[in-house]
């Protein structure tokens, strides 16, 4: 019997400046040990075993020293490097646009900013996308809120919400084609221009996969990384 196989393909996009961080430079290009952050999360996917390519979405500036991580730090992975654009969102749409691969095919989007994503994160995705078109995973974050009756009675109520995280998994065809529908229209993340048109599988993420966008969330991200060299 013959089984068609998916690409697993990454893009991780990191065109942004990262203007809460106290730095001359973008978040992601802070060395941590002499390494810059994204090339962490870069490794991640580089390593794993299902992940078939990478393609990376930067600035224009900093596309010549991108383009020699390959060769820099022996990331096999690596296909193609794109220029990003004003947004997150235009971003991903050229990322997709560069990609050369089947509808069926299997796209995983990243943040370049989120280098504790473990290989239990990477592999779910991909795992769940033999099931469904769209996945993602979210962090349940619990918050007591007071509530006060107008006889003064105190009541505690739970409020539950989720944080979404990445990488969010697709089908190639479905998601280029919602962001190339959408381009003009602004979306919160990618998952948010598939989830009214398909069943999107949410499963529990990982508190430690936090996207860098404060100078604490540095100090936490070098530390973790620190410990596990």
């Amino acid at each position: 019997m013959n089984y068609y196989y998916h690409m697993n393909i990454a893009l991780i996009v990191f065109a942004g400046s990262g203007k809460r961080i106290k730095s001359d430079i973008p978040k992601q290009f802070i060395k941590i040990n002499d390494i810059d952050l994204v090339v962490y999360t870069i490794r991640k996917f580089d390593e794993n075993p299902h992940v078939d390519e990478i393609v990376l979405v930067t600035s224009e500036s900093y596309l010549p020293y991108v383009e020699s991580y390959a060769d820099k730090y022996q990331l096999n992975k690596i296909k193609k490097v794109v220029v990003g654009g004003e947004t997150r969102q235009d971003s991903v749409r050229l990322g997709l646009s560069a990609i050369e691969c089947d509808d069926d095919d299997n796209i995983l989007i990243h943040d370049g900013d989120r280098p504790l994503v473990s290989n239990a994160i990477i592999n779910q995705v991909i795992s769940e996308l033999d099931e469904s078109e769209a996945c993602c995973p979210v962090l349940e974050q619990t918050e007591r809120i007071k509530e006060v009756s107008n006889s003064g009675r105190v009541t505690l109520i739970e409020n539950k919400s989720y944080d979404v995280q990445t990488p969010q998994g697709f089908k190639f065809g479905l998601i280029k084609g919602k962001h190339e529908l959408f381009k003009d229209k602004v979306f919160s993340d990618d998952i948010s221009l598939v989830e009214e048109e398909v069943e999107v599988k949410y499963f529990p993420g990982e508190k430690e996969n936090i996207k860098v966008t404060e100078d604490i969330d540095l100090i936490y991200v070098e530390n973790a990384l620190k410990a596990e060299q």
